[in-house]
């Protein structure tokens, strides 16, 4: 797990820290949902899905300037690039992650809602 988070990069805290604000309002809004959570949960996604684009393409920028700078690296680039891309991958595995509970437990307070047309 370790290993995971570090193969991510700086990204990975500040997604954990988004992480951690969004889960819970969105462990609240399951219990009690309430409006104001929803809109909340709504902005710290967009937050949260910027800050993974943003992970990934770091990821892969930083893979493909590695690979055309070091000699050993262009003259054998296929095995450079693929584990740059998968260490770039656990940010979107981290993101994605994150977005799905908080979605999930979003899913349970909407059913949990009661009726507006009774």
């Amino acid at each position: 797990m370790l290993e995971f988070f570090r193969a991510g990069g700086f990204n990975m805290f500040i997604l954990t820290a988004l992480g951690i604000a969004i889960l819970i309002p969105a462990v609240k809004f399951a219990r009690n949902a309430d409006p104001q959570r929803l809109s909340l949960i709504r902005a710290l996604t967009t937050a949260i899905v910027f800050c993974t684009i943003v992970g990934v393409a770091s990821g892969l920028a930083s893979t493909c300037h590695y690979v055309v700078t070091e000699p050993g690296a262009v003259a054998e680039p296929l095995p450079y690039l693929l584990q740059g891309f998968a260490e770039t991958m656990t940010n979107a595995i981290l993101g994605g992650g994150i977005l799905v509970v908080t979605w999930l437990l979003v899913a349970v307070g909407v059913r949990r809602m009661p009726s507006l047309t009774s």
